[in-house]
């Protein structure tokens, strides 16, 4: 998981521009975001911005429209119908905070409402489909406009929360969709800091321009690949070089790079004969793509190369060919040149989720483990579908369905997975601020005796500007050596202090998630331990800017009230059933009418995978929790786990609209069948 704030580059580089605590936020939260690590939801991919949901809309009318009768037209008028109907939410999501609401906005609302105010049947002719879905093309770079002006304000001036989260979501789900790598994103930021910080230049960072990027990727299995360029269009000036035999060229000053990165393909001394007979029959492409940057260009000239090899793996039913797994990126324009590998991070050792799974579950870790592997995001999404229809969970069309059912479970989870994340990023933000802070004071001492052991070596009359810079050195050490003598106390005490009221293990996670909810909460009567630890997080609220500040605030808020702890709830309902009804219409579309590519693809297969890694995560706990305790649950089917689950959130959510107090709640068994989610101790 990552927690941004946290990192000793972004936090000095914020701390040297003199970012606003509103500024900040807007680049942690969007981070956060974006991070492929994040959690599943909160991630862009989560859902829940409104361009993207109207894009969906209006590409599910599409889809519809090109049908030449309605019984042959996909997604079904029921599942559009469905996608009309969530995706009018997050516009009204949007036009809340927009004040006041811009025509544009109104007006997409308004069209979206008839839709689902008259009912499928209304989707049910193509030719009525392809009306709505020009209608509500027109709309979706308006809404952007909107979007993009929003996020401009929430930089200049601090706005509200709920506009400066919708503002965030709506940007950072376009960086995702538009295909913002997140690791050169990050190398980019810090010269951004270094500038004078805009909400424009902002902007520009997360959804840059895209421009010509050469990239070479060899091929294993063949040495020539017959009638190639016809597979791609003129622009991608496609060439391929036999491996071993014609030295590559055209890539003016990178071409050096280039044959450097070919000969790595070559055959080795002592390498295995049959081995070596598939890497010496091996051909180098190079091709030219138009993208955001260096990570993005590699995803799309391999996505092209595999989706033109399959024109012959079809001809060649009996070869192999396969794309190398390293990848040579080069900007002509800039001069740089990167080396990539297709392999994913590893890890130490690799646990098993649980060794408790119940025999019919396996079809869907296989289903599951499938879904991660391939490199199509369509196909990642749709299979990401079929693991979840695997445990037995499939899709309806009315409230009492089993996906509507999985929704609200996993709802429960995102409940105590935001809870644990608001924990983490205190912590590690409250530690690196505080060694940010000692460090700034080392450097700051470090320069002064830099400065005064020049000053001892120079002439009288080279010796006044130094003078004058070693006064200004001096000033600056002995405010940060100020600022370093307080930050035990403003950031380490207060974190000792909120450690014993909510204890955390050895790795610095909690132990029971109940007592983090308690602190937040503050309830009447709590103990004194707790009081401590709230004060000591009020403290840390007024010294921690941006994200973890804002995270604070809100976490405190939805547990004092049970009102907003309820929206909380229903919100992350609503996300989920978005997102399961969307995969349903990637599966559709995939298998019915064999369309592997969606208005959003990578960003649809982030978001599917994430659904379906918090399933299994719900239901691994729940196993392994039954089985450790002996339970007859441990046999439950996972249908009969979802639907025990989704009743216990519906009853969650009438004790919390009854006004019952959101301490009651069980939090660190939430999602556990030793629990009923009400019955804290």
């Amino acid at each position: 998981m990552f927690y941004p704030g946290s990192e000793p580059e972004l936090v000095a580089g914020m701390s040297e521009a003199g970012l606003a605590g509103h500024q900040r936020l807007l680049i942690e939260a969007t981070l956060r975001a974006m991070h492929p690590g994040a959690y599943a939801t909160q991630h862009a991919a989560a859902g829940g911005a409104a361009v993207l949901s109207l894009s969906r809309a209006e590409a599910v009318l599409r889809s519809r429209a090109g049908a030449s009768n309605s019984k042959d037209a996909q997604p079904h008028e029921k599942l559009a119908y469905a996608v009309m109907e969530r995706a009018l939410k997050p516009v009204l999501a949007l036009k809340a905070v927009v004040t006041p609401a811009t025509p544009p906005l109104v007006d997409v609302h308004n069209l979206l409402a008839g839709m689902v105010r008259r009912g499928e049947s209304d989707l049910k002719e193509p030719s009525r489909c392809g009306v709505l879905a020009q209608q509500l093309a027109a709309f979706i770079p308006k809404t952007e406009r909107i979007v993009l002006d929003l996020f401009q304000q929430a930089w200049d001036t601090a706005m509200p929360a709920a506009a400066a989260e919708r503002a965030t979501a709506e940007v950072a789900s376009l960086a995702v969709w538009r295909g913002r790598d997140y690791a050169c994103l990050v190398t980019d930021l810090p010269r951004f800091l270094r500038k004078v910080p805009s909400g424009r230049g902002l902007l520009s960072l997360l959804l840059p321009a895209h421009h010509q990027i050469r990239v070479a990727a060899v091929v294993e299995g063949a040495r020539a690949l017959a009638g190639l360029g016809r597979l791609f269009d003129s622009d991608a000036d496609v060439r391929q070089f036999p491996i071993g035999k014609n030295a590559p060229d055209g890539w003016g000053q990178g071409t050096a790079k280039l044959r450097k990165f070919a000969a790595l393909h070559g055959r080795r001394p002592g390498e295995d004969s049959r081995e070596a007979e598939r890497t010496g029959a091996a051909v180098l492409l190079t091709l030219c793509v138009m993208a955001p940057d260096r990570g993005v260009a590699v995803h799309l000239a391999r996505r092209r190369i595999e989706e033109a090899l399959d024109t012959y793996v079809a001809g060649h039913r009996l070869a192999e060919l396969r794309l190398a797994p390293e990848t040579l990126v080069y900007e002509e324009s800039r001069g740089r040149s990167r080396r990539y590998t297709s392999r994913g991070p590893t890890v130490d050792t690799a646990w098993p989720l649980t060794r408790h799974w119940p025999a019919e579950i396996r079809e869907c870790l296989r289903m599951a483990h499938i879904a991660r592997s391939t490199s199509s995001p369509v196909t990642s999404a749709a299979l990401s579908w079929s693991a979840i229809e695997a445990a037995g969970i499939r899709h309806g069309y009315t409230d009492l369905a089993a996906h509507a059912d999985l929704a609200r479970a996993l709802s429960l989870q995102a409940v105590r997975q935001q809870l644990f994340s608001s924990h983490q990023c205190v912590r590690r933000a409250a530690g690196a601020i505080h060694d940010e802070v000692t460090e700034r004071a080392t450097a700051a001492g470090r320069a002064v005796q830099g400065l005064e052991q020049h000053l001892a070596g120079k002439s009288r009359g080279s010796q006044r500007v130094l003078e004058k810079q070693l006064r200004q050195a001096r000033e600056r050490a002995a405010a940060a050596e100020r600022e370093a003598a307080d930050a035990d106390s403003l950031y380490l005490r207060p974190l000792d202090t909120i450690d014993q009221a909510a204890p955390v293990n050895s790795h610095g996670l909690l132990s029971d998630l109940n007592r983090w909810a308690d602190l937040l909460a503050e309830p009447p009567g709590a103990a004194q331990q707790m009081k401590a630890g709230s004060a000591a997080l009020s403290l840390l609220r007024t010294v921690l800017h941006g994200l973890p500040a804002h995270d604070i605030c809100l976490c405190q808020a939805r547990m004092r009230s049970p009102e907003q702890c309820a929206t909380w709830l229903r919100d992350a309902e609503e996300r989920s059933r978005a997102q399961l009804s969307w995969m349903y219409v990637l599966r559709n579309t995939a298998l019915h009418q064999g369309v592997f590519a969606s208005v959003a693809d990578s960003h649809d297969a982030h978001g599917a995978c994430g659904i379906l890694d918090l399933t299994l995560e719900v239901l691994g706990n729940w196993y392994a929790v039954a089985t450790s305790a002996r339970l007859s649950e441990a046999t439950w089917s996972a249908r009969r786990v979802i639907t025990e689950l989704a009743q216990r959130q519906q009853d969650v959510l009438g004790h919390l609209e009854a006004g019952a107090d959101v301490a009651d709640l069980n939090f660190t068994h939430l999602t556990s069948p030793v629990s009923n989610g009400r019955d804290r101790p």
